[in-house]
């Protein structure tokens, strides 16, 4: 746990967020609105924990700095499901719960209770009926080869490191990735559908109202948030909505183009937002998703990964953290960030070998894009290439070249586009492996060796570091080549999203304090806070976890316990 005790006006706040308005009288307030539970952000945490509040019986009101979606809009929408769902069977798997919980176990590093694990784990399959029950689909297809992120026509496949080589000897491997039935990244119809139930359910939302303070009274109980809401049909309105829809648009690559707009949007509210107090009956849910794009707060708490490329919206500033932060609440896992340095698809590129600047393999190539990034980012200077020769060479520029074939736009926009780009201006090219060296900067003769070691390694078909015999592929044949992979490389941006938050009670959801005590009335979920992902990273655990930990905030918000 984090012993934070930085506080608004200090220099490491890095924050728009006040500290709270403390009331003496609360019913002597003015308070524009009022709900049983007030849900802060409204993204995948938020519009889970609203509707599990609402089907509890209370009024909900939902309040989002945009228009809802956070960064599961944007999101490749899998849900990391198991224990023997329907789609498992249907593909020819017959996981069960102890199974996943012995994978993830692996994974999550004792982040969360056992217990806690193994309700995660054995909720799962509900929780995934409980998403059907509203509307979102899924499929039984499964992609059984190495990817990051399954083609267009599947929809189940191996999202972590279920079939790498010391996971798979201790946990049945099976498909747990289940994306949410649509074309291309389907987080937004995931997140469209699940806002549109809970609108239809009766879940009030007040869009365009950033969270600035939270409301207590003097027994430091929250009972409310103050926001910053601005007009209806005001030209500040459509400027606030236009800054979001330009970044969604795929601008993350664009770190500059991000901040500009972070500028511009807090000037829009700060300028034309009228501050209103809305009153929480039973409890504040807080949702606002992670820092990712509070580029102070990562060199702060995560300077490891400050040069990389921030994944999410401008939304993603850290806001609930702080909010909590303000009651009292403690922090935790704030160095831990999931760094997504993929190097598959194309699969041709898994027959090479990842080097770091002592011209050493440090990691076996088919390892889950967030422990390739761990470990990079874990390196004294995290940097690391990619080497291959001629023959993958060729094969790496036919997988990314447009096919053309119906639906074949979004997968080539999320991976070949970038590949294209690293074979034709990220690589460095070398006749032999001595001057590839020179060009790298890496010791020539330590280069040679491990070329040589590792060509032994294929020979015998058995790879100490565990990369499958199927990816065993002899460097022997040149021109060769390296793609720069390291953690801050500008060419090869490497998606990173900080996993660290608000530390909460297992059971209740309930935002503690240090000592451990829970803040009373304050609830949190999704990257705002700690949660299963929170040390490691498998795709589909975030949104996941979002709906475990906010159905439970949701429901006991609702019960007030």
């Amino acid at each position: 746990m984090n012993k934070e005790t930085v506080k608004p006006g200090d220099a490491a706040w890095n924050s728009h967020i006040e500290a709270p308005l403390i009331l003496d009288n609360p019913d002597s307030a003015t308070w524009s609105d009022s709900a049983d539970v007030v849900v802060v952000g409204f993204g995948g945490a938020g519009v889970c924990a609203a509707l599990e509040a609402k089907e509890q019986g209370v009024d909900v009101l939902a309040v989002d700095r945009f228009d809802g979606g956070g960064a599961t809009a944007i999101s490749g929408g899998v849900y990391y499901g198991g224990g023997g769902t329907q789609f498992q069977r249907e593909g020819g798997y017959n996981d069960t719960p102890e199974e996943m919980y012995k994978y993830l176990k692996l994974e999550t590093e004792g982040v969360v209770s056992d217990d806690t694990l193994r309700k995660f784990c054995e909720q799962s399959n509900a929780n995934l009926e409980w998403l059907m029950s509203h509307g979102v689909g899924f499929q039984g297809s499964v992609y059984k080869t190495k990817r990051s992120y399954p083609p267009e026509e599947f929809y189940l496949y191996f999202s972590g490191n279920e079939l790498v080589a010391g996971y798979r000897e201790q946990a049945r491997p099976a498909p747990r990735g289940h994306r949410v039935l649509g074309k291309g990244y389907t987080g937004g119809t995931l997140f469209a559908i699940l806002k549109k139930a809970a609108l239809d359910k009766g879940v009030r939302l007040l869009p365009h109202a950033p969270a600035i303070r939270l409301v207590l009274d003097k027994t430091q109980a929250v009972i409310g948030v103050e926001v910053q809401r601005i007009p209806a049909q005001s030209n500040a309105l459509k400027q606030h909505s236009r800054l979001i829809r330009i970044i969604n648009s795929g601008l993350n690559y664009f770190e500059p183009v991000i901040q500009r707009a972070a500028r511009k949007t807090y000037a829009i509210e700060r300028e034309a937002g009228e501050r209103i107090l809305i009153r929480a009956k039973k409890g504040v849910v807080l949702s606002t998703g992670s820092f990712a794009m509070n580029r102070p707060m990562v060199q702060h708490y995560a300077p490891n990964y400050a040069g990389a490329m921030a994944l999410g919206t401008i939304s993603c500033d850290g806001a609930g953290i702080r909010l909590g932060q303000t009651a009292g609440g403690a922090i935790g896992e704030m160095e831990r960030v999931s760094a997504w340095r993929s190097i598959s698809p194309p699969t041709a590129f898994v027959k090479g070998i990842v080097i770091n600047s002592q011209a050493q393999r440090f990691v076996s190539e088919d390892v889950y894009l967030g422990r390739m990034g761990e470990r990079i980012a874990a390196l004294p200077d995290r940097k690391a290439w990619l080497i291959f020769g001629k023959p993958v060479y060729g094969e790496a520029w036919k997988a990314v070249i447009p096919t053309f074939k119906p639906g074949w736009l979004p997968e080539w926009l999320s991976y070949g586009l970038f590949q294209l780009i690293n074979l034709s201006s990220n690589t460095k090219k070398g006749k032999t492996l001595h001057e590839l060296a020179q060009k790298l900067g890496v010791d020539a003769a330590k280069f040679e060796k491990t070329v040589a070691d590792y060509n032994e390694i294929v020979a015998q078909r058995v790879d100490p570091l565990g990369k499958p015999a199927e990816y065993l592929d002899t460097l022997n044949e040149g021109p060769f080549y390296a793609i720069d992979i390291s953690i801050d490389s500008k060419k090869y941006p490497c998606p990173t999203i900080p996993m660290g938050g608000l530390v909460v009670d297992e059971t209740t959801g309930h935002v503690k304090r240090d000592d451990g005590t829970p803040i009373a009335n304050l609830y949190a979920a999704g990257r705002n806070a700690i949660g299963i992902c929170s040390r490691f990273y498998v795709s589909g655990t975030s949104i996941a976890d979002c709906v475990f930990a906010g159905r439970r905030a949701g429901r006991n918000a609702a019960s007030k316990i």
